[in-house]
């Protein structure tokens, strides 16, 4: 009985050290967690279309920011900071699931060649992701979206071929700077097989960095999203950008609907960008290539 409560005991130290190791990742988490229910916790627009709330028919709608509406109001009357959240959670959304496709596609792409018992074998890899590289990301994305006819699938399906390009030879570097740590002549003595090497040493620790790739990569696909969506390459949903656009037909009569949208926009890039910078550097995440 008493081994038993010592190994309890020891055990549930142990899970406090560790939780006090990770202290800083848990409040930057709890931080993301309270950000994003601010984010998506506002109202929808349900199947409305962004042009109806900035058509002028008829007499304007439009009310300066006051007590009631701290943003004014759109053309048709409709709150401008709600419709701007709403915004702003359909970029943010677009945004996470891009990267998050990138990273695990990019993941996918480098385990093809991870395997392979070979000196060089990251070569062709990293040879076509720099030909690629040639092309600025956001020209690319801009391409496919006008060549597919726009919508948020093709927008989301674009950052992700964006971001897969320079995040494949960042793993590639980190599986090298795992395996420089790992002493692979002592793994053979032992009879581990390249498989059980790459799955039960290397992986784990690059594995560990991903989150901060996300956590960094998140503001940029966002900042891209805003530019398409000015554009007018993300469809008729509601953007951050194409409310910019929009808004910009009544700057003088109506400036706020063009300066706000922006404004709540650099606060909440900010935000992200300052939560991925604390990740990144709690995580020992690295340097990052630049995107877009």
């Amino acid at each position: 009985m008493n081994r038993r409560q010592s190994q309890m005991a020891h055990s549930f130290r142990a899970a406090l050290v560790k939780l006090w190791k990770i202290r800083r990742v848990i409040v930057l988490a709890a931080l993301y967690l309270v950000f994003f229910l601010w984010l998506f916790s506002g109202e929808t627009m349900g199947n409305q279309r962004l042009p109806e709330h900035f058509e002028l028919r008829g007499a304007p709608a439009w009310q300066a920011p006051g007590p009631g509406h701290p943003f004014g109001t759109a053309v048709n009357g409709a709150d401008l900071y709600g419709l701007t959240r709403f915004a702003l959670a359909t970029g943010v959304s677009v945004a996470v699931l891009a990267v998050s496709l990138a990273i695990g596609a990019a993941l996918l792409v480098t385990s093809l060649f991870v395997f392979e018992d070979r000196e060089n074998r990251f070569e062709r890899l990293e040879r076509f992701c720099r030909a690629c590289g040639m092309v600025p990301g956001l020209s690319l994305a801009a391409i496919l979206l006008a060549g597919g006819g726009g919508g948020r699938l093709l927008e989301v399906l674009g950052l992700t071929a964006v971001l897969v390009i320079p995040l494949c030879p960042v793993l590639a570097r980190w599986f090298r700077e795992s395996e420089e740590d790992f002493d692979l002549v002592a793994a053979r003595i032992l009879g581990l097989s390249r498989r059980d090497v790459v799955l039960q040493r290397l992986m784990p620790g690059v594995l560990r960095r991903l989150p901060g790739v996300f956590a960094v990569w998140v503001p940029h696909a966002l900042l891209a999203e805003m530019a398409l969506s000015f554009l007018g390459l993300t469809g008729e949903r509601p953007g951050v950008g194409a409310m910019i656009a929009l808004g910009q037909d009544y700057l003088i009569e109506a400036p706020w609907m063009a300066i706000y949208p922006g404004f709540l926009a650099a606060v909440v890039v900010m935000i992200l960008s300052f939560l991925g910078w604390r990740v990144s550097a709690a995580l020992r995440t690295g340097p990052l290539p630049p995107v877009m």
